[in-house]
């Protein structure tokens, strides 16, 4: 049994079954990497799922469709790759979005977003076509951390108070959109000599008090990877550059599920890179076994979600 509000049980109870989520890929990249040079992390290559081989978005989806079918009765859209919501490619998002939200086995819409890249017109029109088809608009607005040292180091391109009145304009002017937000454990914000200097264990943890304390509806928290073709690959080969052990990433994804206010959806605790694009950190157990150690390690602790919110 799990101590924490997770997302399988959130659409089961919502829809009486496995759901799942098909990515979709417009092909526009991200803006702020074509503009700024994007964030450090980040190789859009390294999440992006072996079934998207076609550029056409129907066969994007049936391809999923076919890929999942004996796991799941329905799905999101997801459209996950780069950044579909914003001024370079926003037009073309709605345009499949308003296509893929009519379909029988899609339960709804999920967009990776940025806070800076929202233009009031799209918040608008993607309200509005959550309510008109009764189904479920999500946006998956990348934070990563609250810490705004961090946030310039892994050269983000927004601090956190612009993410925060952001997520409170939506909450507060769009009723019908779901915000989940991304938190990234293991960042580095400085550089030391020749040793790249991650984030405190403290530091980490606030961020995580600062998204509960925001009420968003969901959250999602990664490992930092260090992946082929990403700016981090670089100083990873430079630097000495420290990964998370799985034994931290346990004790940490403990605690911060007890920071999170509990009616909260915890969509993901570790993340999914691509084992081929993977340079560090390579965890010798499972995900299955790491998700079961921190289900264990609740337990022990007596901990369970919210349970530290004060």
């Amino acid at each position: 049994m799990k101590n924490y509000y997770s997302f399988s049980d959130y659409v089961k109870k919502k829809f009486g079954c496995k759901v799942g989520k098909i990515s979709i890929d417009t092909n526009f990249g991200c803006k702020h990497k074509a503009n700024d040079g994007g964030c450090k992390f980040c190789n859009l290559e390294s999440y992006k799922p072996p079934y998207i081989i076609e550029e056409d978005i129907d066969k994007q989806w049936i391809n999923g469709v076919k890929n999942y079918r004996n796991r799941y009765a329905k799905y999101y859209a997801y459209f996950q790759l780069g950044t579909p919501l914003s001024p370079f490619a926003s037009k073309e998002s709605l345009m499949y979005a308003r296509k893929l939200i009519t379909f029988d086995d899609c339960v709804g819409l999920m967009f990776g977003a940025r806070s800076d890249m929202l233009e009031e017109s799209v918040l608008e029109e993607l309200n509005s076509l959550a309510l008109k088809n009764n189904k479920e608009i999500w946006l998956e607005m990348g934070l990563q951390s609250s810490n705004d040292n961090t946030s310039l180091f892994i050269n983000r391109g927004h601090d956190y108070k612009s993410f925060a009145d952001m997520v409170i304009h939506i909450k507060n002017k769009y009723k019908n959109l779901i915000i989940c937000t991304h938190i990234i454990f293991g960042l580095p914000n400085r550089i030391e000599e020749n040793n790249i200097i991650l984030e405190t264990k403290e530091e980490m943890l606030q961020t995580v008090k600062d998204v509960s304390s925001l009420k968003v509806h969901s959250v999602k928290f990664h490992q930092l990877d260090i992946v082929k073709n990403s700016a981090f690959e670089k100083m990873y080969n430079e630097y000495n550059f420290p990964t998370l052990t799985e034994d931290f990433y346990i004790d940490i994804i403990t605690e911060a599920i007890a920071l999170t206010n509990k009616d909260i959806i915890i969509s993901r605790l570790t993340g999914d890179s691509l084992y081929d694009t993977l340079i560090a950190p390579k965890w010798t157990k499972s995900k299955g076994e790491i998700l079961n150690l921190i289900n264990k390690n609740m337990l022990s602790n007596n901990y369970s979600q919210g349970c530290l919110v004060s």
